[in-house]
């Protein structure tokens, strides 16, 4: 994964870095220790991690974005990124 891409986040429902991405999936749920941040709402359940990581989302380069040009937003519901999705909550429940 590369970390100056771009992508559309759609439960963030902006623009986002790959590198963002990554960090915020890192950070744990509900209470927290003092001097950390928790994971957003959005993050919680947010079903673009696979997606993201296998580079299957629309992306363009951080100089592109800077320039300009906007990745297209992801089709969640095709037959495609539903089954990257499932075999990824498949491994994760094991």
């Amino acid at each position: 994964m590369s970390k100056d891409m771009m992508f559309f986040c759609i439960p963030q429902q902006a623009y986002m870095a790959t590198s963002n991405c990554s960090k915020l999936r890192r950070r744990p749920v509900g209470k927290v220790p003092a001097g950390t941040q928790p994971k957003l709402r959005a993050c919680e359940t947010c079903a673009m991690y696979p997606l993201v990581d296998k580079s299957k989302v629309p992306m363009v380069s951080l100089s592109d974005y800077l320039g300009g040009q906007r990745p297209n937003q992801v089709n969640l519901a095709a037959a495609g990124m539903k089954k990257i999705m499932e075999e990824h909550r498949e491994r994760e429940a094991v």
